[in-house]
């Protein structure tokens, strides 16, 4: 670690305002996550790692946004983000942590940290990234790295089929609009359901189910958003 990194990550927040300097100082740290190195499970009777006792939990793309995310990942804090306030501050982190604005020594310092910042903030800003990438940091297997996570629930698979007939078949954009409307319906129950599930690490395998229909309902609105006429469609898992 370079000095002017250590001294980035050793910065501390003055009352009311966000000191210049503060602002790489998540950034820089992102260029010392650890990378994830665990013993994936797909079984609820897993449990997370948990930390001992007076050891502090390894950061988490959480650590990178201190103002908006104070409290850390589920169950500490809420699944649900505010995403304006993320933004605002992924966009000062980003334009202060600029690799252009370093001597070429510490370049390559901020170019990882710049990328890692880039990843976190795509990442948290979708509720479907952001469940999996919890998943992941609890020692599950998301549902998208496991042969398990595909569809078992036959209603869901019924949804999915009809919503498939009716991209196929719709001849004009207004045909879909009921459509788009209940799917954003479903978005946000898998959204609310979420919240709930990660308030609870005993409930990691629910929490997988859901995401798997999230995923479906997530890629629903790709379809409906680049829908053309005569376009074949098929909603992927």
């Amino acid at each position: 670690m370079t000095a002017r990194a250590h001294q980035l990550l050793t910065l501390t927040a003055t009352k009311g305002r966000i000191p210049f300097l503060l602002l790489p100082r998540a950034a820089a740290a992102a260029a010392f996550l650890p990378p994830t190195n665990r013993h994936y499970s797909t079984s609820s009777q897993s449990s997370p790692e948990t930390p001992p006792p007076g050891k502090k939990n390894k950061p988490t793309y959480y650590t990178l946004f201190p103002l908006t995310l104070p409290l850390g990942p589920p169950p500490s804090g809420p699944f649900t983000i505010p995403l304006r306030p993320l933004r605002s501050e992924f966009l000062k982190l980003q334009q202060s942590t600029h690799p252009d604005l370093f001597p070429p020594s510490q370049r390559k310092l901020y170019e990882t940290a710049s990328a890692q910042l880039n990843k976190a903030y795509t990442t948290l800003s979708s509720p479907l990234l952001r469940a999996e990438y919890l998943l992941s940091i609890k020692g599950h297997l998301p549902p998208s790295d496991d042969e398990g996570g595909k569809v078992a629930d036959a209603e869901l698979l019924l949804e999915v089929l009809d919503a498939n007939e009716l991209l196929e078949t719709a001849v004009d954009e207004k045909e879909l609009e009921p459509l788009k409307r209940r799917n954003e319906e479903r978005i946000e129950g898998c959204v609310g359901r979420l919240e709930e599930l990660f308030k609870d690490d005993a409930k990691l395998e629910e929490v997988r189910a859901e995401v798997v229909r999230l995923r479906y309902w997530v890629n629903l609105a790709e379809a409906l958003r680049h829908w053309e006429p005569g376009k074949g469609v098929s909603l992927q898992h």
